[in-house]
């Protein structure tokens, strides 16, 4: 399969920009899951705040969906 993105430049700069760091944001996205992960698994807090990232984690997983497929 072959796809082709076609981008009016300048005038679609913004879009064109977002979608070459596409992964870039899908990586960082994953970045930011894994560390409320681990401050969860294995950061010194309290039970609320765990409770708390924990709470935070499963929300953001909720938002981004599929995304980080």
């Amino acid at each position: 399969m072959k796809a082709t993105l076609t981008f009016n430049l300048p005038d679609d700069q913004y879009s064109y920009d977002y979608t070459l760091n596409a992964a870039r944001y899908k990586d960082a996205l994953q970045d930011i899951m894994n560390i409320m992960r681990n401050e969860v698994k294995y950061g010194n807090y309290d039970e609320g705040t765990c409770e708390v990232i924990d709470n935070l984690y499963m929300q953001f997983g909720e938002v981004v969906g599929e995304l980080l497929l």
